[in-house]
């Protein structure tokens, strides 16, 4: 067990004392050291440095917080219990992950290699991992230095898309900050994922946090690695594409434009309804619910608010042919409800309790400009 602040060292007892070997070894040091009966130039200091290591080791719970953060940080990064907040990825602080990203640029001149760990959700993680792979991919390897390094680089990613123990920090540390923030639910959360990264000597200070939680919380599911690693492997697909592409065509016979007219053909949703009518007309209704991926709408719920990138027309349906309802500027937190099967259209709601349609490229998540007062898109 480490003792990164060195309590324990302090009070000259073992990690492993229990709280009357804490409260006989302070007494002890305490009238030593005290600057009533010590009037050595280093008394004060050493009996402030007692003080502070009993209020915190005399503790059963401040004990066990300090036993936790002391396996996952040093000295030099520990952290302020007294400010602690969550390590988030926009608004979500549970599942997350630190995802390994080492990064080589290189030019004619020279080259760089970073590697600087992303906090990130799974879906945030699969853009970084597959961002980065493929700069890697284009930039890494215009230096002669440099190519045994973005080598290396592209192989890491790969094998270890997710830095265990640099998650582990993470969880451990969301699990104290929620717990102290008087949020139990999301800190079990936290570490219940924790435990399946710990050491045996870990998982028991884990499960004694907890236990004293006493909370019951649903475990997130777990990250799917093969995912991360397959997103680093668009270049090497394509690369794949372009030299088997005419091979393929020579083996069905086919030219290069009719073997791309067999990827290319689409079918184009159509969100109008047809309509018969009993004296055998017919009309178009555009109300398309139908056809809509539906989001329930939980106005307590805050990752599913957006908001617009750019200035924007919301329509009444998804597709330019319907009417606007109205234009908004860039920055309106919107909420929200719904996509299109084809992750074209996004269904949203707006302040005034409104629901239309806009580009799904147009929102991005998170709140932007503030929520008007009354504003139906939130509690």
């Amino acid at each position: 067990m480490k003792d990164v602040l060195g309590y324990y060292r302090i009070l000259k007892v073992s990690p492993l004392a229990n709280f009357d070997e804490i409260k006989h070894s302070y007494r002890d040091l305490a009238k030593m050291w005290h600057p009533d009966y010590n009037k050595s130039q280093e008394a004060t200091d050493i009996f402030q440095e007692l003080s502070v290591a009993y209020e915190v080791l005399s503790n059963e719970n401040s004990r066990l917080t300090y036993d936790i953060l002391s396996s996952v940080y040093r000295k030099d990064n520990y952290p302020d219990l007294d400010t602690i907040t969550p390590f988030t990825d926009g608004q979500d602080g549970v599942a997350v992950r630190a995802v390994n990203l080492r990064e080589v640029r290189a030019w004619f001149g020279g080259y760089r290699c970073s590697n600087t760990p992303k906090t990130a959700t799974y879906s945030h993680a699969l853009r970084l991992e597959a961002k980065t792979a493929v700069l890697n991919w284009l930039a890494g390897w215009w230096h002669p230095k440099a190519f045994f390094e973005n080598m290396r680089s592209l192989y890491d990613n790969f094998k270890y898309p997710v830095l265990s123990r640099e998650s582990l920090r993470i969880l451990l540390h969301n699990m104290i900050a929620y717990a102290k923030s008087n949020h139990p639910v999301l800190a079990a959360k936290c570490g219940q994922q924790a435990l399946k990264l710990a050491s045996p000597e870990e998982q028991n200070m884990i499960t004694a946090f907890l236990d004293k939680l006493n909370v019951k919380a649903s475990c997130p599911p777990p990250w799917q690695l093969l995912g991360l690693r397959l997103s680093q492997l668009l270049i090497p697909f394509f690369l794949a594409v372009i030299l088997l592409f005419p091979a393929a065509g020579n083996y069905l016979n086919l030219s290069e434009a009719e073997l791309w007219g067999l990827f290319a053909k689409e079918d184009k949703i159509d969100y109008y309804q047809q309509v018969n009518f009993g004296d055998g007309q017919q009309s178009v209704d555009d109300v398309v619910v139908g056809k809509i991926m539906s989001i329930p709408v939980d106005k307590s719920d805050n990752s599913k608010l957006y908001h617009l990138s750019e200035e924007s027309k919301i329509m009444y349906g998804p597709s330019e042919d319907f009417d606007v309802i109205k234009t908004l500027p860039a920055g309106t937190t919107v909420r929200l409800t719904g996509y299109t099967p084809d992750n074209v259209w996004a269904r949203i709601m707006i302040d005034n309790g409104e629901t239309g349609f806009i580009d799904y490229k147009k929102i991005e998540q998170g709140i932007g400009k503030e929520i008007p007062f009354g504003s139906s898109i939130i509690e």
